[in-house]
């Protein structure tokens, strides 16, 4: 049953997305916590690469890369996003797909700041996954991703397992491929580590753009083997 005009609005609505349930949030504007352009990275992650690993989802919001792990069967998913309603999103796409919450973890708290917690316990993951905005504000200061996503990478890389994998993502239309991988290149190096593509993620094949204006994929996702 579809909505009615002038009915009051009934959320979340939840949709099916390779077999999983997420739910989106029309009422918060463009912030729906459903972003389809993700798909096939979601089900590679949940297929492929997840397995029996502990995973962490960065910039996690709904928790949606989270999910897909958790039903991949990753021994553990930590998901940590500065919005304060990113954990309750996320337990609800856990509740939707029968996923015990206890199993898993979600962190209400500043990416960076994280970053520097986790490393000082020693924490390594086997899988890290960075899907940050372009551009955003928080206590540490501002995330430009032309300016900062090297010194994100780098900071990624000290939490990752030696062989472990790393998914790198940018959603900037005035990033090109060319110039993300060399903004990643750059925090590998200043990780003093190595890195190997293994896969790279464009726009689904339905998200049609003008192929004169490149700028209209602007999706771009690399997913790199780590070695220190």
């Amino acid at each position: 049953e579809g909505l009615v005009a002038g009915s009051p609005a009934q959320f979340p609505l939840v949709v099916s997305e390779n077999g999983v349930k997420l739910a989106a949030h029309f009422e918060d504007g463009a912030m729906v916590g459903f972003f389809t352009d993700q798909r096939e990275v979601r089900k590679a992650i949940r297929n492929q690469y997840a397995k029996g690993k502990t995973v962490l989802n960065t910039f996690s919001y709904t928790g949606a890369f989270s999910v897909f792990a958790a039903l991949g069967g990753a021994k553990k998913t930590t998901s940590v996003d500065l919005a304060n309603r990113s954990h309750e999103k996320t337990l609800e796409n856990f509740k939707l797909n029968g996923i015990d919450p206890a199993k898993h973890e979600i962190i209400v708290d500043d990416v960076f700041l994280f970053f520097k917690y986790a490393y000082k316990k020693g924490q390594l993951y086997d899988v890290v996954i960075l899907d940050p905005p372009s551009f955003a504000k928080s206590k540490t200061g501002t995330f430009s991703a032309e300016k900062d996503y090297a010194s994100l990478v780098q900071d990624a890389i000290q939490l990752t397992e030696n062989g472990g994998l790393l998914i790198a993502s940018n959603n900037s239309a005035t990033i090109d491929l060319d110039k993300f991988k060399r903004l990643v290149e750059k925090g590998v190096q200043e990780a003093k580590a190595q890195a190997t593509v293994v896969e790279t993620f464009r726009l689904p094949r339905d998200f049609r753009y003008n192929h004169n204006y490149e700028e209209g994929n602007y999706l771009k996702v690399l997913f790199l083997r780590i070695k220190k």
